[in-house]
């Protein structure tokens, strides 16, 4: 398989940071040793898109690029924000020629063939959208793992059916393969990544949801294979807590621009009933870090829902 610019096969590696310089540099550090079988380097650019704006990261992006087997481009995006920055990714990448856009975060670590088995599943199906796996960090804490909070795809029926929205459960841009015409169409009808996600994070789902809708055509490439990095502060009661108030926000949201009343009202009674349950078990389960954590986290993400199914508003989690 060979990636050629007359065919619109130029491929673009988008990554968005903030403020984590050193992060970045060991995701660099690691594509040293990108695998790329036969697609000429050449055709193939990494895109950094800095969204606090530093002499640190560009400097990281300057210094350690230059030992890459392809080219580095490093711009900015002012505005905070995830969606903001993703959007920039987007538009830099279709402007300097790349048919194929990969997404992959600053803070994982991707097998050497990632991207090289993410194109091979494109090429063999034509899919829009490829979504690569993952598993997680070597260095988690045991209760961490055993909570069940962080977990890896899982191949249930569910998935086979697809999930709900009809998205398979490695939906995500931590690795992703999108096709330039499907970001154009849903592009034409506003931005890419949704601002309504800003700051509760989904963003990702809720553009797929509509490229899906669009006719967009999905495929999971298993043998795409990233390793998740989570820092110290994901482990803290406080880091989970904010999390999880996050991701109850990002679900009634989701519901919100995706669903249904009946999809709303039993988010919010879920919610109630999850709290209530997590209320009665805490007190018990301060003998398993794992289970207490656990019953942290879920009573914070069904808080999540409540205030924002109350107030229409979500927590400011990406733009600290």
């Amino acid at each position: 398989m060979t990636i050629s610019s007359t065919s619109d096969r130029r491929v673009a590696i988008c990554v968005c940071t903030h403020n984590r310089a050193e992060v970045l540099k060991r995701l660099l550090l690691t594509l040293r040793d990108i695998e790329l079988g036969d697609c000429d380097p050449a055709n193939v650019e990494l895109i950094v898109i800095d969204n606090n704006p530093n002499s640190a990261t560009r400097d990281i992006c300057e210094q350690t690029g230059t030992s890459l087997p392809i080219r580095v481009h490093y711009t900015t995006e002012p505005e905070p924000g995830i969606t903001h920055a993703r959007n920039r990714a987007v538009a830099v990448a279709i402007e300097r020629g790349a048919g194929l856009i990969a997404f992959i975060d600053d803070d994982d670590v991707p097998h050497s063939d990632w991207l090289l088995q993410l194109l091979k599943r494109q090429h063999a199906t034509g899919a829009d959208l490829v979504f690569g796996s993952w598993v997680l960090d070597e260095q988690m804490p045991d209760w961490a793992r055993e909570s069940g909070i962080f977990r890896s795809p899982t191949k249930t029926k569910q998935d086979k059916k697809g999930g709900r929205y009809g998205l398979p459960d490695c939906a995500s841009t931590c690795n992703l393969l999108v096709g330039k015409d499907i970001l154009l169409r849903v592009g034409a009808a506003g931005p890419v990544f949704s601002h309504a996600f800003c700051n509760s994070g989904g963003e990702d789902k809720d553009f797929f949801i509509r490229a899906h809708n669009m006719g967009a055509s999905l495929a999971s490439a298993e043998k795409s294979m990233i390793h998740r990095i989570h820092g110290p502060e994901r482990y803290t009661a406080r880091g989970l807590i904010r999390r999880g108030f996050k991701n109850g926000c990002s679900q009634v949201n989701m519901a919100r621009y995706h669903g249904d009343g009946n999809r709303k009202l039993k988010l919010l009674f879920t919610a109630l009933a999850k709290i209530l349950i997590s209320l009665i078990v805490l007190p018990f389960s301060i003998f398993s870090r794992a289970t207490f954590m656990h019953s942290l986290y879920r009573m914070a993400k069904a808080a999540g829902v409540l205030y924002t199914t109350l107030t229409g508003r979500s927590i400011k989690y990406y733009s600290r």
